[in-house]
């Protein structure tokens, strides 16, 4: 009987199960002996996703039946944590329940008791550092030193010996390197391993943020001697085994300041009506073999990073940029997905073949909409004709998804200009245009093209899936819609479609936006896995990652399966199917990494574009409410910043969390979701990435609340 993680997990979870260590398992459940080291790394798997847990003793049990939990710690500024578990509720942790974890840290917590149904702990173990580096200022005392943390989430100071300082002067932007202390101790300590600078440095920003996400700049010399290796031209054996489709009208449509173009895109008429749709992607397998040098770095990249005003590339720039770009006028290897379609959008045949292509013209998507609008260049008729033909068939092919019950979220996003310099220009609502939705609809029909190729040949790979949502997370934000007076289902088994339908019924009303990204917060995030589970979001069955091979390695890895397909051995599938778990784990985790650092890089950006503006007053909406004041998100800059109840002086308010909403004890005033507000900006911390805001005016009242603070006007007037 072969072990799979469902035989495990229901052998642990069952009745007569105990805490075992992995011996005994492996003979509670005939695991054969060449199959033992599998058997452990699924173990292992499993204490990773938090299914099973390790207690002290080295014995795997049900969490449940221990009243044990294993997750993220993500701690609070002030001092609490929460342990985010994927399929219950998060475990609050006090400030004297860390026992030294740390933000980010992977940990197991001891559940104690429940309030209100939701549990509280104290943690039992910490499992695996989320830091290993802090990011902070250098404080030279005289008889002492430390580092003081940029990152509030990390409460403590960093003491660190005069021998271990680094050559740091007092007052410098450092990383320190973390050294072991045991849980409880009050002191971390740890070691200079980089100077940076004074915090108020040219570049200093961008550099911070390297740093703090550990984020790789230079490529190894024999990584890049790997690269400057190869020559321009291309051998004509590859030109001769290849599908030539150079005669094709192909475009790129990229960023104004993209670097690397992987895909390019063509659409004919078919003779017998429809289309013939071609996704072009760059064969970067061509150039980066499986287990080279540029493969292994590719690899622990696991993605390209693109921070404000620079990109960390997956691959050094003689390929990103050069010969694994589709650049135009220029012969360039690829793998293409041709696919015929009806003339309503439907998929009839597709083939997937590696191919020669040449584009003619490289985009960016304010001049490909230009030509979508009518304008362009003097002669844009070539341009234009296929462009439009391709807006049309974007249209019918988006209309099907979205009968499906396809989710588009549409979340605002700041488009931020920055000059040479990096200094911030302009920042504005970046605007989805008809060009973006073009190659947004062609790239997500190309990868569910390729998955289902993958998935009927029953081939491993790494799938892009994305869960169905948690039941009670769905239950709670029903509970915040209520409150504004939409109905969401209460159902255990929500369907995409279901969610698809709310967005609709909320988009363009007051608390849309709001809503819109409350429910977002509710999805799972999609990850990489060899299981296939389906993408929810997308409404799809099955779904991966082909068209980026230049700055995902996901891509990269389905382009070598495609290439292999028809000769893979069945050495090689089960060789590929042990490694593919533990890939998808690296990859996903990467890839988070990157999210957050580009993130980190536009909030510094957007907060340093405002420092000129403390004092100044913005109109803004309230997208966050807590016991300790509101969050404001201010209308243009798409950034939120905090009023602290405590500056709001008319009245005592009180946290109501069944409401989402503060409201005053004596006038009824309320701040809630999506309510409009002006407020004064007073305090732009770079360092923090924090903004703290007075209130000017805004803020709900109920009638009551009203008449009551009409008369205490009154009154106060006579008064005065």
């Amino acid at each position: 009987m072969s072990i799979t993680r469902d035989r495990v997990l229901d052998f642990i979870r069952s009745e007569t199960g105990r805490p075992l260590k992995p011996r005994e398992l492996s003979r509670a459940l005939s695991v054969p002996e060449n199959d033992y080291r599998r058997f452990r790394r699924l173990l292992v798997q499993l204490e990773r996703e938090g299914a099973i847990v390790r207690t002290r003793n080295n014995r795997f049990g049900a969490p449940d039946r221990l009243n044990l939990a294993t997750g993220l710690l993500s701690v609070n500024p002030d001092g609490f944590g929460f342990v985010c578990r994927e399929e219950e509720n998060d475990v609050f942790v006090g400030p004297g329940g860390l026992r030294g974890a740390l933000h980010g840290d992977r940990v197991v917590v001891r559940i104690s008791r429940r309030r209100g149904g939701k549990p509280e702990g104290e943690i039992s173990r910490v499992l695996e550092r989320g830091a290993r580096s802090i990011l902070g200022i250098y404080r030279a005392g005289a008889h002492f030193a430390f580092v003081e943390p940029d990152d509030p989430r990390f409460p403590r100071d960093l003491h660190v010996s005069p021998e271990n300082a680094g050559g740091a002067s007092d007052g410098q932007l450092v990383v320190a390197r973390l050294r072991p202390w045991l849980p409880g101790h009050a002191d971390a300590e740890g070691e200079v391993v980089d100077v940076l600078g004074l915090p108020g440095d040219p570049g200093i920003d961008t550099l911070s943020i390297v740093k703090e996400y550990d984020l790789p700049i230079e490529f190894p010399p024999h990584v890049l001697e790997a690269a400057e290796a190869f020559t321009d031209r291309i051998p004509e054996a590859e030109t001769l085994n290849r599908l030539d489709l150079r005669h094709l009208f192909c475009v790129t449509i990229d960023p104004e300041d993209a670097r690397d173009h992987d895909d390019a895109v063509s659409l004919e008429d078919r003779p017998g009506g429809g289309y013939r749709l071609g996704v072009h992607i760059a064969d970067v397998d061509h150039y980066v073999k499986e287990g080279s040098p540029l493969d292994h770095e590719a690899m622990a990249r696991g993605t390209s990073v693109y921070l404000m005003g620079r990109v960390i590339p997956m691959l050094p720039e003689r390929l990103s940029g050069n010969l694994c770009s589709l650049l135009p006028d220029r012969d360039r290897l690829a793998v293409s997905v041709l696919i015929d379609l009806d003339a309503n959008g439907r998929p009839m045949k597709s083939r997937i073949a590696p191919s020669m292509v040449r584009s003619r013209a490289r985009l960016s998507y304010l001049q490909a909409q230009k030509f979508l609008n009518g304008g362009g260049s003097a002669d844009p008729a070539p341009h234009a004709d296929v462009l439009r033909k391709m807006d049309v068939l974007r249209r019918c092919i988006t209309g099907r998804r979205m009968k499906r019950g396809a989710i588009d979220f549409n979340i605002a996003e700041p488009r931020i200009v920055v000059d040479c310099e990096g200094n911030v220009t302009e920042i504005s609502r970046s605007e989805r245009l008809d060009s973006h939705r073009i190659i947004e609809e062609f790239m997500l029909l190309a990868n569910e093209t390729v998955g289902r190729y993958l998935r009927d040949r029953n081939l491993p790979v790494l799938y892009r899936i994305h869960e169905r949502p948690d039941a009670q997370k769905l239950l709670e934000f029903a509970d915040t819609a209520a409150a504004f007076g939409f109905g969401f289902p209460r159902r255990n088994r929500i369907t995409s479609s279901d969610i698809q339908k709310f967005l609709a019924a909320v988009e363009g009303k007051r608390f849309g936006q709001v809503l819109n990204a409350r429910l977002l917060q509710s999805m799972k995030k999609a990850v990489y896995s060899p299981d296939n589970v389906g993408h929810f979001g997308l409404a799809c069955d099955t779904y991966t990652h082909f068209t980026s091979p230049i700055r995902r390695y996901p891509d990269l890895m389905v382009h070598r399966l495609l290439k292999e397909a028809g000769g893979l051995t069945e050495e090689r599938k089960n060789g590929l199917r042990e490694r593919l778990p533990a890939l998808g784990d690296v990859v996903t985790g990467r890839e988070t990494v990157a999210q957050e650092a580009e993130r980190a890089s536009v909030k510094v950006k957007q907060i340093r574009f405002l420092e000129d503006r403390v004092g100044d007053d913005f109109n803004a909406v309230i997208v966050g409410v807590r016991p300790i004041g509101f969050f404001a998100e201010l209308n243009d800059v798409l950034i939120d910043g905090l009023v602290r109840v405590s500056t709001i002086e008319d009245d005592y308010y009180v946290y109501h969390e069944n409401e989402g909403a503060l409201i005053g004890q004596r006038t009824g005033r309320r701040f809630r979701l999506g309510d409009p507000v002006v407020v004064r900006l007073v305090r732009a911390d770079r360092r923090f990435r924090r903004l703290d805001f007075l209130l000017k005016e805004g803020g709900s009242r109920t009638e009551r609340g009203r008449n009551r603070r009409s008369k205490n006007g009154r009154r106060r007037r006579r008064r005065g």
